[in-house]
């Protein structure tokens, strides 16, 4: 780990020091936190508007046949530290809060180590702790939120992915296909956390279930760079070339005799790079200033396993379009289910399943064949996993999971790589 890795780790460990004589002791089975409630500190400082954030995510995964390299094991790993700041509890100032969020990174990629053919790089990832940005440390959230509660108005700026306010998909899965904004599978345009860039979002109510949001994102390739452990604190805009301009129509009805919670998300997105560097067509490598792609993005509530409450079937579906002209990828689709109370005696663990397909733009792969190289010979690459979240205690989870991969990186040159992994998630 490097020094800035290393800072969140002993930060962390303060903080366990500090819960030795809590109300809720430390590894209390019971308890919400692994290190407990700081002799009732933490929630003291909650009520008066200070929520601390702490935890530790592991991907561990095993390729037991096909891919390139068959019978290998890897781990990668996200350690996260925020805080959040509720200035109308604390201070009395209306709708105004603070967020930072600091992450590291590390680990290996089974994917790109094992699986892919070396000139077909995996689209996805059986890890998606192992995403962009999994070079060492970074700032992933340093915004603040004004609410104009009577207006129905949310205004957001600082630095933050585009993920958390439009195409939203939480990250329940150990595949990267089915965590986080679907898109972004728009190359570099698109970013998701932990990566940050300078924007800002705004929200209007415009019913009680309809909202639309608008956003500015400045587009810059060193956001997503962090090869040096700097870049990932980095806050300049010296290599910034043109903004994104996303938008978003949310409805949350409540829907079925049940009245059963949903979301559905519909959105588009505009980037305005001009550089030939960071834009391109993805055929003929000729100069383009512009690029564009939309999504559909669906959370619904199927069925309610005692007639109310969040046990049962939950379904949920994504879909993307991208700019054929700039981008390898041109679509993707993915639909899946998680059940959630399978037993009533652990009602937050849910059996889930889901399936994706990414498929690779024909027109770049006429142009690689035009360059000769023949090894993106399918049309889509496929992920499908299988897996159960299982709350050992209410501050660690397990996810043990099985996937399966069909044509990684949209070439037939390897066979397809069937993973067993366990994931987990640690509280502090």
């Amino acid at each position: 780990m490097k020094i800035d890795t290393l800072a969140l780790v002993t930060l962390t460990g303060f903080l366990s020091i500090s819960s030795s004589y809590a109300m809720e002791k430390a590894f209390d089975p019971n308890g919400q936190y692994l290190f407990g409630d700081w002799q009732g500190q933490r929630t003291a400082l909650e009520q008066k508007g200070i929520k601390f954030e702490a935890n530790v995510r592991t991907d561990t995964v095993y390729l037991a046949d096909g891919g390139y390299d068959a019978d290998h094991a890897e781990t990668s790993a996200q350690e996260l530290l925020g805080v959040s700041i509720d200035f109308e509890k604390l201070m009395g100032w209306q709708g105004l809060s603070f967020q930072i969020v600091a992450t590291a990174r590390n680990g290996e990629s089974l994917s790109a180590d094992h699986i892919q053919d070396p000139s077909a790089p995996m689209l996805s990832n059986t890890q998606s702790m192992f995403g962009r940005g999994n070079q060492d440390s970074r700032l992933t959230v340093l915004t603040f939120e004004k609410n104009f509660k009577d207006l129905g108005l949310s205004i957001k700026a600082g630095r933050m992915g585009m993920g958390i306010d439009f195409d939203y998909m939480p990250c329940d899965f150990e595949n990267l296909a089915f965590c986080a904004a679907q898109m972004k599978w728009q190359n570099q345009f698109w970013k998701n956390a932990p990566v940050a860039q300078w924007g800002a979002r705004i929200k209007y109510e415009l019913a009680p279930q309809w909202s639309a949001s608008i956003g500015v994102f400045e587009s810059n390739p060193d956001d997503s760079n962090a090869k040096l452990e700097e870049q990932g604190w980095s806050m300049d805009s010296k290599h910034a070339d043109g903004v994104t301009l996303p938008v978003e129509l949310l409805w949350k009805p409540k829907l079925f005799q049940d009245q059963l919670a949903g979301t559905y998300r519909f959105g588009a997105f505009y980037n305005t790079s001009d550089d030939p560097i960071n834009q391109k067509d993805i055929k003929t490598n000729a100069p383009e200033n512009r690029t564009f792609g939309g999504w559909i993005a669906i959370e619904q509530q199927l069925t309610a396993k005692h007639g109310t409450g969040k046990q049962g079937l939950h379904g949920f579906a994504n879909f993307t379009w991208h700019d054929r002209a700039t981008t390898k990828v041109d679509q993707s689709q993915q639909i899946g289910m998680k059940y959630y109370g399978v037993w009533d005696a652990q009602p937050n663990d849910f059996l889930g399943f889901a399936v994706n397909r990414t498929q690779l733009n024909q027109r770049f792969r006429e142009g690689q064949m035009a360059q000769g190289n023949q090894q993106f010979n399918a049309e889509a690459e496929y992920n499908i996993e299988l897996n159960y979240n299982a709350y050992v205690t209410p501050w660690l989870s397990l996810l043990p999971n099985l996937q399966y991969i069909v044509h990684p990186g949209g070439t037939r040159n390897v066979n397809n790589a069937f993973v067993v992994g366990i994931g987990s998630k640690i509280v502090f």
